[in-house]
This record gives C-alpha cells, sequence and structure tokens, in this order.
C-alpha cells in the first residue's frame, strides 16, 4: 500500500514538461533515454471519454480475472483524475492494481517530471505511445502510462505483493495491464 502510495504521488508530481524516448523493455537501476519524441499521440483515434466517468469498466471481467486473487473494483479519483482500484485479496499474497484516467493534462509535461527516474521507458506497445517508470528500482512498484493523446491518458500502477515478486515484475505486469487497456481502447 505504500508502495502503491509513492508511485501515485511520484507520478503525480509528473503533472509538468517535455518527452522523450527509449525503446526497450523496462531496466532497472540505470536511467535510459534519448531526446527524439515518439509521438504527440493526437492521431491515435483513441478516446477515454466512456471510462472517465466509469473507469472500473476500462477492464473487462476476464482480463480483471487475470490479475490474480484482488478485491471487487474500487472507483475513486487521485491527483491524475478517476480511478478504479483492484487491491490484493492478502496484502502480502497478491498484488494490487490502479488504473488512473486522465483528462486535459498535457502528456509531455506530464512525462518530463518523471524522466530521470531511474527506471524509465518511453516505447510503442501496439503502436501506441507508453512510457513505464518508477522512482526506485521497479521492484516493489511500477506504472504504465498509455498516451492516448496529447492531454489524455491511462496510467497502470502495479503494487507487487511480496509473495509474487519472483514470478510477477512490478515493470513488465505493469506493460501486460497497459496492453489489455490498448486493446479495449482500440475497441
Amino acid at each position: 500500500m505504500t508502495a502503491l502510495l509513492a508511485a501515485v504521488l511520484a507520478f503525480g508530481a509528473l503533472v509538468g514538461c517535455t518527452s522523450t524516448e527509449t525503446p526497450g523493455t523496462p531496466t532497472t537501476g540505470a536511467q535510459t533515454t534519448s531526446n527524439q519524441p515518439t509521438s504527440d499521440g493526437s492521431s491515435s483515434g483513441l478516446s477515454i471519454a466512456k471510462y472517465v466517468s466509469a473507469p472500473c469498466t476500462i477492464l473487462k471481467p476476464d482480463q480483471v480475472a487475470t490479475l490474480g486473487t484482488v478485491k471487487p473494483a474500487a472507483p475513486g479519483t487521485d491527483v491524475l483524475g478517476p480511478l478504479c482500484s483492484w487491491r490484493g485479496q492478502v496484502a502480502t499474497k497478491n498484488s494490487s492494481y490502479t488504473v488512473s484516467v486522465t483528462e486535459d493534462k498535457d502528456f509531455d509535461d506530464m512525462v518530463s517530471n518523471i524522466k530521470s527516474n531511474p527506471v524509465f521507458t518511453d516505447k510503442k506497445l501496439d503502436g501506441v505511445r507508453t512510457i513505464t517508470t518508477d522512482a526506485v528500482d521497479g521492484e516493489l512498484a511500477c506504472q504504465s502510462s498509455v498516451q492516448v493523446s496529447k492531454t489524455d491518458s491511462v496510467t497502470v500502477q502495479v503494487s507487487a505483493a511480496a509473495d509474487e515478486r519472483a514470478t510477477k515484475k512490478a515493470c513488465p505486469e505493469a506493460e501486460r495491464v497497459a496492453q489489455l487497456i490498448i486493446t479495449n481502447l482500440k475497441g
């Protein structure tokens, strides 16, 4: 829970500067960035409009089942906007997930605040720009943000349970869920 809160606060600080691109998979330790933007996302053709008022519908029931043993969806809001949380049934045994739907916050500005994180990748998943980051090492928590447009995005935050860390790494898991969301956004 503390790791997830730290991730939310870290990404909340993200709401403010320029983009970078780093192809590849998330890494821990060394920062990996370049100064070439991938895209402003404005031509992605994707929309989050229907999820702003119903963030818990962004994942389908069969997709939620792939998260593991989680409590029922809990809607809420945070600095990123409307969200849905699926908390692990037992905090030490089951990972927790939060998906935030963000409107009207410049994606590149948000990215500029986190591009110096120790874990940072900027790549495309299924043709859609996705940033994966963690302020520490990506072992306990990680988040992936999907750029829907210049000002709209969806952020997946994963807090890995102690018992699952060996088999369910936080950053690859965040990207896996981001990929599910991209599939849903594409219809």
